[in-house]
């Protein structure tokens, strides 16, 4: 069996995973995983920092992949990041290694600059929320509802704040891992955005494109996707020098 573990986009829950799951093969085990503030863990507080995200996220997987399951992780947008990073601290603590990421709908790190010089409690909830809308990161149909609105702009601050603390102290992270960059035709990435993945693994780049825009998973890129996955991972891992 391996493992699929599936990291969300900033605003975002597991359910934007929910069609990819389902056109999973079976021999490949998805795992949602949540940041604590939504979902089923909205009771905890949510991290401000990437530091805090990473671990979290790690300590997740190392509770839950078995030491014979293969992993991999699919991370969306803020997912790709904290892939990333996730990967890299697995490295050191000596397990689960990841085998492949597939770093989804984001820049190369190394590229990006921080949403908010002074972090996300220096601005307004207005600025906050058009942040949030350049990257289809919030379903407008929930401000309609004040304590729902409320609840998801709080989320998409603590987010926003481990976005742009992991492009201040985890942009050069390098893994091991094998990165398959995965982005939308109608996506504002093009090469130029996403060629530089590269330098943040020791194994060469694969780049796919799939129908849709920034948040395809959820539109006709989904099936492709699930397709792509399931050949990449039946792939034997390469050798680590």
């Amino acid at each position: 069996m391996t493992v699929l573990a599936l990291f969300h986009h900033a605003g975002g829950s597991a359910a934007v995973f929910r069609r990819l799951v389902r056109l999973l093969p079976d021999h490949i085990r998805p795992v949602p995983v949540e940041l604590p503030g939504r979902g089923r863990r909205w009771r905890e507080p949510a991290p401000h920092t990437a530091e805090e995200a990473v671990r979290d996220l790690a300590d997740l997987l190392t509770a839950e992949v078995d030491p014979d399951e293969e992993l991999s992780i699919l991370g969306h947008s803020m997912g790709a990041y904290l892939g990333l990073g996730v990967a890299a601290a697995l490295e050191r603590r000596g397990g689960p290694r990841c085998q492949t990421l597939f770093a989804s709908a984001n820049l190369a790190p190394q590229l990006g600059s921080p949403l908010f010089a002074d972090g996300t409690s220096a601005v307004s909830d207005e600025e906050v929320l058009a942040r949030a809308a350049q990257f289809d990161a919030l379903d407008e149909r929930l401000l309609g509802h004040p304590h729902i609105a409320a609840r998801a702009v709080a989320l998409l601050r603590s987010d926003f704040d481990v976005c742009d603390s992991f492009l201040r102290t985890m942009s050069r992270t390098v893994t091991e891992s094998r990165i398959v960059v995965c982005r939308g035709e109608q996506d504002a990435f093009g090469d130029e955005h996403t060629d530089p993945w590269q330098w943040r693994s020791v194994q060469p780049l694969t780049t796919l494109t799939f129908p849709g825009g920034h948040l395809y998973l959820e539109e006709a890129g989904a099936e492709p996707l699930a397709t792509a996955i399931a050949s990449v991972m039946s792939e034997p891992a390469q050798s680590r020098t």
